[in-house]
């Protein structure tokens, strides 16, 4: 079930409108034709002037969100309305955000945009993206191979991108996500938004209506002509990959079943095997965010029950694979947490440390306010807990007008997706060489 859509207003108009979608959310209403909440209503389009998207009675239906000029734009507090979501493409420079913002005149750099690059972070070279690409994964270096997965009315595929920097849509999946039994209606299959690769294999999943929602991930070996492997793994949202392995973030996969946490599959062998690896507490809102450092830490999280803002801590890959052996999960909350300092709707391994697209959720999109960087270190002698390091900021935002809507890995690098008036990109980031 997508529900990281969970911000209430701070004015009368936006708290009223976020209740009823919380309701819609939270109630659980079971197996519906269109969506679960209205993250599931991203695909259609940018909502009129004054209307949003919202999920009624299952399904996606516009609604007026009445804003005094006072308060548009302004959500979260300090910040303009960005987003990762619907707004993306068109705040960025073709009109104004809620009256307030004229994107069209402000002076923008030509791969950041309005954004603005922080102290201690270079950047590389950039690529155009294709719209229908919602995340995008890369082979180990030196030569880096992408790859995507695709949305289309008719298709939830995984497709090449070429070799970094040259990208390139391929016109032929390598496969399609959708498992047999869905392929009929793939209106119905809401594509979760990752790409793992294990050194070899590529991993991407969906999920359907209802509560629990039943998911699917797709495990595709691009070099090879085999069959791919589908596997039931509800709830599905975010996973990683390491080498012969991904971390689910989930409620269970393939015959493990179980409370929301991560769920380990192997794929070093067929049939692969799985294994829960980490609890979350007993009470969580949602399953929630992963990422992988290239010294192995890996972050995983959760949305909190009450106030459905994400969370995030630290477990080393030793842990891992004693849990893994062992079929004794980690406890997460046990481990060192990342202290973000608010939500988020994003996370990637940057070199040995993690990036976050911070923010809150506004009206109808997610706030991205910057993207930021906490270094995470190894415990001396493998005994002692991980190091998690304070906040960096990478890059921040400054108005409406350039969005953050991806965050990836290349190597010891950070894949940014970028939109604004100039289009959709791919911009590396790098740390600045001392």
């Amino acid at each position: 079930m997508r529900t990281d859509m969970k911000r209430m207003g701070t004015k009368g108009q936006r708290a009223a409108l976020m209740g009823a979608l919380l309701a819609v959310v939270l109630g659980g209403t079971g197996c519906g034709d269109e969506c679960v909440d209205v993250f599931d209503c991203r695909d259609k389009g940018v909502a009129p002037e004054g209307q949003a998207w919202a999920c009624v009675e299952e399904k996606c239906t516009q609604v007026t969100v009445d804003i005094e000029g006072n308060d548009a734009g302004t959500d979260a507090g300090t910040q303009t309305d960005a987003g990762t979501g619907t707004d993306a493409g068109t705040d960025g420079g073709t009109g104004t955000d809620g009256g307030t913002v004229a994107c069209a005149t402000l002076p923008r750099e030509q791969v950041l945009g309005t954004l603005q690059l922080q102290t201690g972070f270079t950047v590389a070279e950039s690529a155009a993206l294709s719209t229908e690409v919602l995340a995008v994964v890369s082979t180990p270096g030196p030569t880096y191979s992408l790859y995507a997965l695709r949305q289309t009315a008719t298709g939830r595929d995984v497709v090449a991108l070429g070799t970094w920097p040259d990208v390139t849509l391929g016109d032929t999946a390598i496969d399609t996500v959708l498992a047999p039994a869905d392929r009929a209606d793939p209106t119905k299959a809401f594509p979760s938004y990752f790409l793992a690769h294990d050194g070899t294999r590529l991993l991407a999943g969906y999920t359907k209506s209802g509560f629990p929602a039943p998911g699917t991930v797709a495990v595709m070996d691009p070099s090879k002509r085999e069959a791919t492997t589908y596997l039931d793994a509800p709830s599905n949202y975010t996973a990683v990959g390491t080498t012969d392995a991904f971390f689910i973030n989930g409620g269970g996969l393939d015959t493990v079943s179980g409370d929301l946490g991560v769920y380990a599959l192997v794929t070093s062998a067929k049939p692969y095997s799985a294994a829960k690896v980490v609890d979350f507490p007993a009470q969580v809102g949602a399953s929630g965010f992963s990422a992988i450092a290239e010294n192995g830490i890996a972050v995983f999280g959760y949305a909190a029950v009450d106030t459905y803002v994400n969370v995030a801590h630290a477990v080393s890959s030793t842990k891992l694979a004693e849990a893994l052996s062992s079929r004794t999960p980690v406890v997460l909350v046990n481990e060192p947490k990342v202290d973000v300092g608010s939500d988020f709707n994003a996370a990637a391994g940057f070199g040995n440390g993690v990036a976050v697209a911070r923010g809150a959720y506004g009206a109808t999109s997610f706030v991205v306010t910057d993207v930021s960087r906490f270094s995470l270190t190894p415990g001396l002698g493998g005994n002692q807990p991980i190091s998690v390091g304070t906040r960096a900021a990478v890059l921040n935002a400054t108005d409406a007008c350039t969005n953050v809507d991806l965050l990836s890995s290349l190597g010891a690098d950070l894949l940014v997706g970028v939109t604004d008036v100039n289009g959709r990109r791919l911009v590396r980031i790098q740390q600045a060489r001392e």
